[in-house]
């Protein structure tokens, strides 16, 4: 089920709510917990009834082995136990993800496509094996109780952040679903119906619409066609805007969906595209899980504890296995590489003798370039493709042609156009003008948190960015409050994407 469909909306969404509204007011906490348990269940297996029963058994044998390793917690026996349940967690994350990419790999190399096998990724596994991990470990290390059934399988279930992140940490979350049972008021549904809205219009309205750029230059280029310049800088920078509306979307609705029912959901986009450098961005971009690869992952490999080198290492390892977890494919692992290879000149430089502040729009400008020469693997189909638009992308291709946009302009902005540079396309300007008017916008709007900021909206994470841009967005996020013409407009945008709801395309992080 997608957060941007009629049956979401129209249906599930209401129901759910008027649900545990019911529950919540005539039977008590545990009740309404139920409710939502319940919900977030058929949220997932309206689509997914196979991977249903993979996610209930996977909730169930790592609920009984927190209670194992708590027993044992601080020892070396609860250790080995949650080596165990972790190695567990990570083969079954391998064998449903990786076991294609692995076998058809080895087929193409050994010549023997008997070899490959290919099975089905269940939706949102890469997310809810992750916060099982986190809670493993912590138990094991005494940070961590082994909670009540229903309230564990919530934390791992709940439908605003299951498919797609972000990804929680039970100390965050399983608290609140008691206390936002007792505390929501129709305040919090006002607000998190708001920032749904801006979300979705984020998606349908602004990411859709960008991908019509990107996704005919990319597919093109996947069987075989050569992109020119122009029309791979097009696409390089449309999805670059694509994939950051599509993800601030997703993390926007994700928050407002939680608050409705009285729970902060944990901030996972900053308004990244403002970064003035590699490791700027990533405090910024998909926070929660550079949150846990910092704590699960670079932390115990040694974090900077050990010398530059050990560290520019342990960077590079953490970033390589972060493209991993995106995807199975030579690809993700390249943009992974490219990350890492990024951040750690990013932190060489800083700490090198030769080190100059760079004025801010030169960081900027080189910041956004690298993000965006980095997006074109994480988008290809295969290492072929990204090499071709890397080659159009560096005008080794030559010939300028477009053929992203079906759209005919009138014979006015035709004639204008044409007149700025008669070799380029009408359809080039309008692309590189959308692609313009994007980046201005990354830049210029505010976010959901400084919009609603009077409210504490999502919870903040130690070490990352909150998006929240002060000073001068701050007037405009303090001046927002509940008001008729607020309620207005809500309603208007509201309406407007749901009249754009025919062609449902799913979120871009449902993917991983």
């Amino acid at each position: 089920m997608l957060f941007n469909s009629y049956i979401f909306i129209l249906l599930f969404l209401p129901l759910t709510y008027a649900l545990w509204t019911v529950a919540r007011r005539f039977a008590g906490v545990s009740w309404a917990i139920a409710a939502l348990l319940a919900a977030s269940l058929v949220f997932y297996g309206a689509s997914a009834r196979f991977e249903l029963l993979l996610l209930v058994a996977a909730i169930v044998l790592n609920h009984h082995l927190a209670g194992v390793i708590h027993r044992h917690r601080l020892t070396p026996l609860g250790r080995r136990w949650m080596r165990l349940a972790v190695a567990g967690n990570l083969l079954f994350l391998f064998v449903f993800k990786y076991t294609g990419f692995v076998t058809q790999t080895a087929a193409d190399t050994l010549g023997w496509p008997a070899m490959a096998i290919h099975i089905a990724l269940p939706i949102g596994i890469s997310f809810y094996t992750f916060q099982q991990i986190a809670y493993l470990v912590d138990v094991a290390r005494g940070e961590g109780e082994p909670w009540p059934l229903p309230r564990y399988a919530l934390f791992v279930v709940f439908f605003p952040h299951l498919i797609a992140g972000p990804i929680v940490h039970h100390r965050e979350l399983i608290p609140q679903f008691a206390s936002g049972a007792r505390t929501a008021r129709i305040g919090d549904l006002a607000l998190g119906l708001s920032i749904f809205t801006i979300g979705l219009a984020k998606k349908v309205l602004v990411a859709d619409s960008f991908a019509l750029v990107a996704s005919p230059v990319f597919n093109a280029a996947a069987q075989g066609a050569q992109p020119g310049l122009f029309d791979a800088w097009a696409a390089a920078v449309a999805y670059a805007l694509q994939i950051y509306f599509d993800f601030s979307a997703y993390s926007d609705m994700a928050i407002g969906l939680g608050r409705m029912f009285g729970i902060q959901m944990p901030i996972n986009f900053a308004s990244p595209y403002r970064s003035l450098s590699i490791v700027e961005f990533w405090r910024r971009w998909h926070i929660t899980l550079s949150r846990f690869l910092r704590d699960y992952l670079y932390i115990p490999l040694g974090g900077n504890r050990h010398g530059p080198a050990r560290r520019y290492l342990n960077v590079f390892t953490t970033m390589l296995l972060g493209g991993i977890w995106h995807g199975a494919g030579f690809t993700f692992i390249l943009w992974g590489a490219l990350h890492g290879v990024l951040i750690v000149a990013c932190q060489a430089w800083r700490s090198s003798r030769f080190h100059l502040p760079l004025p801010a729009a030169l960081a900027w400008l080189l910041t956004m370039a690298t993000v965006i020469l980095a997006w074109v693997p994480f988008r290809a189909a295969d290492i072929a493709t990204a090499g071709r638009v890397y080659a159009g992308l560096f005008g080794l291709a030559g010939e300028l042609h477009m053929p992203a946009l079906d759209y005919a302009p009138s014979a006015t902005l035709e004639l204008i156009l044409g007149a700025l540079h008669p070799g380029i396309a009408w359809n080039v300007w309008l692309s590189l003008g959308a692609g313009a008017a994007g980046l201005l916008a990354c830049l210029s709007l505010p976010n959901v948190q400084t919009l609603f900021r009077r409210y504490g909206v999502g919870l903040p994470t130690r070490g990352y960015a909150d998006g929240i841009e002060p000073p001068a967005f701050g007037r405009l996020g303090a001046a927002w409050r509940p008001h008729p013409l607020a309620a207005v407009a809500i309603g208007l945008l509201l309406a407007a994407c749901i009249l754009k709801l025919n062609d449902v395309s799913e979120f871009i992080y449902f993917r991983f």
